[in-house]
């Protein structure tokens, strides 16, 4: 994870709990709106009372906002972001409702964890079960993508560059894997997607991994509820790479093991693909 943090003075005249009050209600929401890529996004109030002040070292700003990101790729991506000059007008107009702009300082820092009990899960295993339960996360989202054919979300699981191989030859891109699961499910009726015995190794580092997922793949003949299916079963072998929107599949290869049923349901006589 990637940490900044943004030091905020409030602007003069309003008084801490109008700060507040606007903070809450209409930036941060804002921010939320414009810059999704934030993972986690708090904001530390100043309570004075009771604080440590000096004539050197005095405390001139009013809240601590921090931000996490998944990775330095979405940090660098929320930049970029930030930089867009729709994106950068809208900000700045309303922070010049809150905040005295002049004040503002945001940076990087390195954040060391406390010490850890023998029985706490470290921080790096938290990452990696994180980082599991997105994948085994995508793969549910992939099998209901499908059984919607819903094939505009398909890259909230597949990278635009991925390259495949559902048994009918290497292919490269997301077009291609949208062309290649249309000529079969747009032929058919209802299908359904069932996932299981996923395994998966998340490598060091934690910005890539390997899946590999049982599959079962029915579908039914268009128009006739009631009548013949076609069954797919195999294992998806999928890599993954941690990008700026998220896990993304990067390459597959479906292995197809079993087939049974009316094959002309999704293609005349064709190996299946699903």
């Amino acid at each position: 994870m990637i940490k900044a943090i943004a030091l905020l003075r409030r602007k003069q005249g309003l008084s801490r709990e109008q700060f507040i009050a606007y903070y809450e209600t209409r930036h941060a929401p804002l921010i939320r709106s414009l810059l999704p890529g934030i993972e986690d996004y708090r904001r530390n109030y100043v309570d004075r009372t009771g604080a440590f002040e000096s004539g050197i070292a005095a405390i001139d700003f009013d809240s601590v906002t921090e931000m996490r990101f998944a990775s330095r790729a979405s940090y660098d991506a929320f930049l970029a972001q930030a930089a867009d000059p729709e994106i950068a007008r809208l900000i700045a107009d309303d922070e010049e409702n809150v905040f005295d702009r002049s004040a503002t300082r945001m940076f990087v820092v390195d954040e060391t964890p406390a010490a850890l009990s023998p029985d706490t899960p470290s921080p790096v295993l938290i990452d990696e079960l994180l980082a599991e339960r997105a994948i085994r996360d995508g793969l549910a989202r992939f099998a209901r993508v499908l059984d919607a054919k819903a094939w505009d979300a398909l890259g909230d699981v597949f990278a635009a560059d991925l390259t495949f191989d559902y048994g009918l030859g290497e292919q490269v891109g997301l077009e291609a894997l949208t062309v290649n699961m249309r000529r079969f499910l747009d032929v058919c009726g209802p299908s359904q997607h069932l996932i299981g015995s996923i395994m998966i190794t998340v490598d060091p580092g934690l910005q890539s991994a390997t899946s590999r997922a049982y599959v079962r793949a029915r579908h039914q003949r268009a128009g006739n509820s009631g009548g013949p299916v076609f069954d797919s079963n195999g294992e998806y072998v999928d890599r993954w790479e941690c990008r700026a929107e998220g896990w993304r599949i990067v390459r597959r290869d479906a292995l197809w093991q079993t087939q049974s049923g009316e094959a002309a349901i999704i293609w005349d006589g064709s190996p299946a693909a699903g």
